[in-house]
C-alpha cells in the first residue's frame, strides 16, 4: 500500500524527470522577486503558519472553502505571473513549455500549484477540500532550509517533513469534506528560494491506479 499516510516520500531516479525538473528550477533561479507585484510582502509565516492559525482553519469545518487564504509567493501560470522585468515574456514562455513538458510525463488529470517563494516566503493552512485526488508534488529548495507540515488525517499528529537541497518529491491523498477521516490540512513555509508544481489524479480508483504508476516511474531509474 503506497499510501500509508497522509503525505509520503517518493525518490527521485528517473534521468528524464531529472532533466525536466533542473531546467524548471534554473529558471526559477530567474526571477527577480523585487519585480514580482502580486506578492503580500508585509505578510509572515508566523502569522500564516502557526498552531492558533491552524486551529482556526480546522474549526471552520466545511466554511473553509479549502483555498489557502495566504500564500507569501507567486504562481507561474502565464495569466497570473505579474512581472515587471524586460525578459517577463520570455521568462513566462520558457516556465510554461517546461510545466506543459512535466504535466505531459506526469499523464496527470490536472495541473493543482505552479508556485515559487522568496526566502520568508509560504503558504498558510489550509486542505484542498475543494479538489479532492490524488497529489503528486515536486518541491525544489535552493538550500533545503524550509519544510512542509501536515496534520495526519488518522491520528491528529502534526507531522514536519524538511525540505531538502534540490528537488523532492511527496504524494498523499487530498479528500474532500465528504471524506472527513481523509481531509489533509498543511502548510509550507522556506527560509531560501523555493518551488512546488504539483498534479492532481482523480479520486477514484483509476486516479489511484495513475498516481500509483507514476510514483512506480518517479522511482525507477
Amino acid at each position: 500500500m503506497m499510501y500509508e499516510r497522509g503525505m509520503n516520500n517518493a525518490v527521485i531516479k528517473n534521468e528524464e524527470l531529472k532533466e525536466i525538473l533542473e531546467q524548471i528550477s534554473d529558471v526559477v533561479q530567474k526571477v527577480d522577486f523585487d519585480k514580482v507585484r502580486q506578492i503580500p510582502r508585509n505578510e509572515t509565516a508566523d502569522e500564516w503558519c502557526n498552531e492558533e492559525y491552524k486551529k482556526h482553519i480546522i474549526n471552520k469545518g466545511s466554511a473553509h472553502d479549502g483555498y489557502p487564504e495566504m500564500l507569501l509567493g507567486c504562481s507561474l501560470e502565464p495569466d497570473k505571473f505579474v512581472y515587471d522585468g524586460k525578459d517577463s515574456l520570455a521568462l513566462i514562455a520558457e516556465s510554461e513549455r517546461l510545466i506543459k513538458e512535466l504535466c505531459s510525463w506526469t499523464s496527470a488529470s490536472r495541473r493543482a500549484l505552479t508556485a515559487i517563494y522568496p526566502p520568508g516566503g509560504f503558504i498558510g493552512w489550509h486542505n484542498n477540500a475543494n479538489a479532492s485526488g490524488y497529489n503528486i508534488l515536486f518541491t525544489w529548495s535552493l538550500e533545503g532550509d524550509g519544510q512542509w507540515e501536515h496534520i495526519e488525517p488518522a491520528t491528529g499528529e502534526h507531522v514536519i517533513i524538511p525540505d531538502v537541497k534540490g528537488w523532492q518529491c511527496k504524494y498523499g491523498y487530498y479528500g474532500s469534506y465528504a471524506e472527513p477521516d481523509k481531509i489533509l490540512y498543511h502548510a509550507a513555509r522556506t527560509n531560501c528560494l523555493r518551488a512546488t508544481v504539483a498534479f492532481v489524479f482523480n479520486g477514484d480508483d483509476r486516479g489511484k491506479s495513475m498516481a500509483e504508476m507514476l510514483i512506480e516511474e518517479i522511482e525507477t531509474a
